[in-house]
């Protein structure tokens, strides 16, 4: 099996771990938002980047200091974005459930995390073959995210003109056009973690000179930029225990299973920004322009598969579910362009 085969292959498994990451709070008892998402937080995060720098990276600390402050300095800033993009995201979660908010916040942020390095780090790729399929291939993916938001608005209306419409989460409460906003907000910071590795070419090049191998390399920018994401995401997460008087549920009894569920969603998520990087590796120069499409696109597929399985369009009309299933046609499509403009490389 060639390399591009294993990377295609990694893609598609990240993409369903990540796509599937937060289906664990569809089963939290007691807790509230600001509990579970917190805890999600602190180990995908925090607690298992660096474990796995640990793991990993040799003389990790030789790596971060031969890069100096400007690069890490980026880190941080590309971080500190990324988590405000995660506090929408999880609130987008909340308020309009899990395949739609993955559909509209992960396909701009396929969108914006290609295009960007694109234009900015392989100009030289924009005319040519390859160049066209990777707009096509997220020409496609647009496409279906204005399908699944469709979709959306399709389900809110169906959903009020019944007797009771059902709520995404007890979490949070806002209309379908606010829910919308917000992931809108979560789908343009997103890609910032992309960014992170298409603009920290010298972490990786410090990270080589210690003797990581390629597919671990991604590993010295995760660390430092998720440490630096948590901090405004933990922030918002603590005016919501002060706010609604949630701190005391991390002790409220019957809720040991949510610390497990928490860390598993931490597991999961960060377990396929991991798998993301040795995919991005496998690409070479083009990993951060055609490696993110590919990861993005699987995360919304299989996201729509959970949320169908979990019951979240039940009720929701023909003509929605029809929107929906047609949207991720569309993501399909993108997904096996993208796929093709990887195989010219």
């Amino acid at each position: 099996m060639s390399s591009l085969s294993i990377g295609i292959m990694l893609a598609i498994i990240a993409g369903i771990m990540n796509g599937a990451f937060a289906s664990p709070t569809k089963y939290v008892k007691v807790w509230k938002w600001e509990n579970i998402w917190a805890v999600w937080g602190i180990m995908g995060m925090v607690v298992f980047p660096w474990l796995i720098v640990l793991l990993t990276v040799p003389h990790a600390g030789i790596v971060y200091q031969s890069v100096g402050a400007r690069n890490l300095l980026l880190m941080i800033g590309f971080g500190v974005g990324f988590g405000l993009a995660q506090i929408f995201f999880g609130l987008g979660i909340a308020a309009i459930g899990i395949a739609l908010n993955f559909a509209i916040a992960i396909g701009l942020s396929t969108a914006l995390g290609s295009i960007v390095p694109l234009l900015v780090l392989q100009r030289q790729k924009i005319f040519t073959a390859q160049g066209a399929l990777i707009f096509l291939g997220v020409g496609l993916i647009l496409v279906g995210i204005v399908g699944c938001a469709m979709a959306g608005g399709l389900k809110a209306k169906h959903l009020a003109t019944g007797a009771a419409r059902p709520r995404e989460s007890t979490a949070v409460t806002m209309s379908f056009k606010a829910g919308l906003f917000i992931c809108i907000l979560a789908g343009v910071g997103s890609p910032l973690i992309n960014f992170g590795l298409a603009f920290g070419a010298p972490l990786l090049t410090a990270a080589a000179a210690q003797g990581v191998g390629p597919s671990s390399r991604a590993n010295v920018i995760w660390a430092p930029l998720n440490t630096a994401a948590l901090i405004p995401y933990l922030i918002y997460c603590a005016y919501l225990w002060k706010k609604n008087h949630t701190a005391r549920l991390f002790r409220a009894p019957g809720t040991g299973l949510n610390w497990v569920l928490g860390a598993v969603m931490g597991l999961l998520w960060f377990g396929s920004t991991v798998i993301y990087g040795g995919i991005s590796a496998r690409l070479s120069e083009m990993g951060p322009i055609l490696g993110w499409p590919l990861f993005m696109s699987v995360i919304i597929i299989s996201s729509n598969v959970v949320g169908l399985l979990t019951g979240e369009w039940k009720g929701a009309g023909s003509k929605a579910l029809g929107a929906m299933l047609g949207g991720t046609v569309f993501l399909i499509g993108g997904f096996a362009t993208l796929a093709l403009a990887s195989r010219l490389s």
